[in-house]
């Protein structure tokens, strides 16, 4: 562990640094989420015939503690796979955030009743939430594609990476059955995979597998 340490501790400390980055970087989206002078709808005869599924919201919810669980592993134990993933993650909300800037677009929402059942009163208060807005390139699919990728980095998690891997398709599918995206806003996964192999293959992580 003192050789670990001795041998990590730069990495660690550009970390701390890479870790504020990811918290500011995400708060982005607050100052980006509303109208502009032209808000476009992206959604298609195919997406208003997608069911509106409420008990998605679990899933949909997980993101975040997901997220945290795997930068903070990640950090303590591999910090070379954290300083990579932590800069994917800051480049995929400048490059979000910076469309929203310029195509901001707005996905409706169904009418619900508070008190229905528990799963729509979740999306209820998720829908308070979170404006309607900053839906193209999602960043809840992007995110999520972006964590689980990272997990196949090294050979010992296989099997933790394709659990990760079913649990970020769901991810995709509860934006999808909630009404918060549309299916063109999916390509934030893609954005995500394509920083993968690029910061997989700038910090060689190739060496950790």
């Amino acid at each position: 562990m003192k050789d670990f340490l001795k041998k990590n501790w730069k990495l660690y400390i550009i970390n701390i640094f890479l870790a504020v980055g990811v918290y500011y970087a995400s708060k982005i989206y607050d100052l980006t989420n509303h109208s502009t002078a032209h808000v476009y709808c992206l959604q298609t005869a195919f997406d208003r015939a997608v069911p509106f599924i409420p008990q998605f919201i679990v899933i949909y919810n997980s993101l975040e503690p997901v997220i945290y669980i795997t930068l903070i592993f990640f950090f303590i134990f591999h910090p070379k796979i954290f300083t990579a993933l932590a800069s994917a993650m800051i480049s995929l909300f400048l490059i979000s955030n910076g469309v929203y800037v310029i195509f901001q677009t707005q996905v409706p929402r169904p009418t619900l009743t508070y008190g229905t059942n528990w799963y729509v009163d979740q999306v209820i208060k998720l829908y308070k939430s979170d404006n309607p807005y900053n839906c193209f390139p999602s960043l809840h699919c992007g995110t999520s594609a972006l964590v689980a990728s990272f997990w196949f980095v090294k050979k010992r998690y296989k099997i933790i990476a394709w659990i990760m891997a079913v649990w970020a398709v769901l991810i995709v599918l509860s934006t999808q059955f909630l009404k918060q995206h549309v299916v063109a806003d999916i390509l934030g996964s893609f954005i995500a995979i394509g920083l993968y192999f690029l910061f997989y293959k700038w910090f060689n992580l190739k060496t950790e597998a």
